[in-house]
């Protein structure tokens, strides 16, 4: 059994307007990326300079240690909104003492997108969306509504159980009363939702020049954050 101790962090980037972040880490046992391979430590409040204290654990044999890279992120977590990335870094377990328990620091680096094909293609997601009543025939500033229909998504990245569901801001209101959200379609790569949201006192002249739709697609993390895919 491997077992990663998280000590603490310090001098993290602030990513909230308070001046702080409220960070947790994740880790994956690459080349393993699915959900059975993800832990998290606990979230810690309006701070840049957290202490977790928490042990990952993570079964496998002694012949597997050598071929496998420990894959450490910190992240922001954002109740309303997606999770802002703060810092990560690899360690592979062929150049670590794994005899030695004396904890270390170690140096967060940014983002390396050539090692994230997580970042590239995603999936997609089929959508349509409706101005209504038609305002092509009145003036462009009189207020209607605009219907989205979350159709279905295809392709989705292989994290072996994805609950995905999808969520929508009218921007810049970003407010509970805003949001709109289907519901969790469960272990699927190709979610079919066929659900249909509305805004009501929009109008094409105020979409074309103020608002923006946010679309969103999340993997539902029960007792956990939710992940963006």
């Amino acid at each position: 059994q491997l077992m990663i101790h998280v000590n603490r962090a310090k001098g993290l980037a602030a990513a909230d307007k308070n001046g702080f972040s409220d960070p947790y880490i994740k880790t994956y046992l690459l080349p393993d990326k699915t959900k059975h391979s993800k832990r998290k430590t606990g979230i810690k409040r309006k701070t840049l300079d957290p202490v977790y204290n928490e042990v990952l654990k993570y079964k496998l044999s002694v012949s597997e240690l050598e071929l496998r890279t420990i894959w450490l992120s910190v992240w922001d977590w954002d109740r309303f909104g997606r999770n802002q990335f703060l810092g990560e870094l690899y360690l592979p377990l062929s150049t670590l003492d794994l005899n030695d328990p004396t904890p270390e620091w170690y140096n967060l680096q940014e983002m390396d997108k050539s090692n994230q094909d997580m970042d590239t293609y995603r999936g997609e997601i089929q959508l349509a969306l409706m101005l209504s009543p038609g305002q092509q025939e009145k003036k462009s500033s009189e207020a209607g509504s605009l219907f989205i229909s979350v159709k279905q998504a295809r392709s989705l990245p292989d994290t072996s159980s994805t609950d995905g569901f999808v969520k929508c801001y009218l921007l810049p209101d970003r407010s509970t009363k805003g949001k709109r959200k289907t519901h969790v379609i469960k272990n699927s790569l190709n979610p079919v939702w066929e659900e249909r949201f509305g805004y009501e006192k929009v109008s094409l002249e105020e979409l074309s020049r103020e608002r923006v739709l946010e679309v969103t697609l999340w993997d539902l993390n029960k007792g956990a954050s939710n992940e963006f895919i």
